[in-house]
């Protein structure tokens, strides 16, 4: 049996039937397009969103960034260039940020200042959709990602004959960092956000399919850089990479709150070993389309369907799944809020309920 019920969205008419009524299978999320809302500034916004990429409800959400360190605007649609690729779980501009570092490709010359760093792109090489984002940098550097719900598999094009770098940036709070060239992994922490619980971390561990050929740490207060250093720790530590000329990279990352061991545990459980990134953009879109069939809307107008499938995509990153999987499978609830704090950062979590209050800069 059919349940239709006449609905108004966004001032059209539509029908609306539940999405286990339709046999025939719709990619739903090809309609979505992330960059809705980023075309905002401090002057006038309208959406004050950024080209999200996620699962539903993840843990943690990729980006593109094209604001600075710690700017709520951490992407402008205005704006051409970008200075990195980052783990953020902001709610909006007026709003902070926790948890957060980036990984920014470079070409020809190390460069890690997070403003010399950045490359110039346009919108017409740019694809922002839930499942998959990729744009071609003007430098000939392709970035490509692809999400889980506590991490994101990315690919890195560099061009052919030229140095080929990864920086990663340790953000604007504390970050410990710690390479390891004989397993092509990187692990580490961030400590970033406000109200959170002392000395709370999220845990990070980022690996590699292609071998170091030089790595170093770095800080970002000073952008200075210590050249063969495997490790560092303190306000704003960061690494960078080397590879072969002209490689193509690919980079599984994963996070945790509750310990480095998790950490890997999260990236082994939900990236896997022989993965590809298609395996992943694959898998992304098909968690996509079930969730927003549930859903069906039927109209004469595509730009009617794209609008409102947007708009559920972005009503559809919160609460959070603010808990990991153990090694028997079994959910662990953690947060590093604590009760007093959950006010003051914009914060969702399914494990509690618990929806926080707003936040400004």
């Amino acid at each position: 049996m059919k349940i239709w019920k006449n609905v108004f969205f966004a001032g059209f008419s539509s029908a609306v039937v539940a999405g286990t009524l339709f046999s025939q299978p719709r990619q739903l999320v090809q309609y979505v397009n992330t960059l809705q809302g980023t075309n905002s500034s401090h002057e006038l916004t309208h959406g004050n969103t950024y080209p999200t990429t996620a699962l539903p409800f993840g843990m943690h959400t990729w980006t593109a960034q094209t604001g600075r360190n710690g700017d709520g605007w951490k992407y402008q649609y205005s704006k051409n260039t970008i200075r990195g690729f980052q783990q953020a779980h902001q709610c909006s501009s007026w709003t902070n940020d926790y948890a957060v570092f980036s990984l920014m490709p470079v070409v020809d010359n190390l460069v890690v200042n997070e403003q010399d760093r950045a490359a110039v792109f346009r919108h017409e090489k740019e694809i922002a959709q839930p499942h998959y984002y990729r744009v071609a940098l003007e430098n000939g550097i392709t970035t490509e990602m692809s999400p889980t719900e506590r991490g994101v598999h990315l690919r890195f094009r560099f061009p052919q004959g030229h140095k080929s770098f990864l920086v990663l940036d340790g953000y604007t709070g504390l970050s410990g960092i710690e390479i390891h060239p004989a397993e092509n992994t990187i692990t580490g922490y961030v400590n970033n956000g406000h109200g959170f619980q002392k000395g709370w971390k999220s845990f990070f561990v980022i690996r590699f399919n292609q071998p170091f050929t030089a790595y170093g740490t770095w800080e970002n207060r000073g952008d200075s850089i210590s050249a063969g250093s495997k490790k560092a720790e303190g306000a704003g530590r960061g690494a960078y990479i080397r590879f072969a000329d002209g490689v193509t990279v690919q980079a599984k990352v994963a996070s945790s709150y509750i310990s480095p061991e998790q950490a890997a545990r999260n990236l082994e459980r939900e990236l896997g070993a022989d993965r590809t990134l298609e395996q992943t953009k694959e898998k992304a879109a098909k968690i996509w389309n079930a969730h927003l069939s549930r859903i069906l809307v039927e109209s004469d107008s595509e730009a009617d369907k794209a609008t409102f499938y947007s708009c559920f995509f972005r009503a559809s990153l919160f609460a959070r799944k603010f808990y990991e999987l153990d090694k028997d499978g079994n959910p662990y609830y953690f947060s590093p809020m604590t009760e007093r704090s959950i006010k003051g950062t914009c914060l969702q979590t399914q494990a509690s309920g618990i929806h926080s209050g707003h936040s400004s800069h």
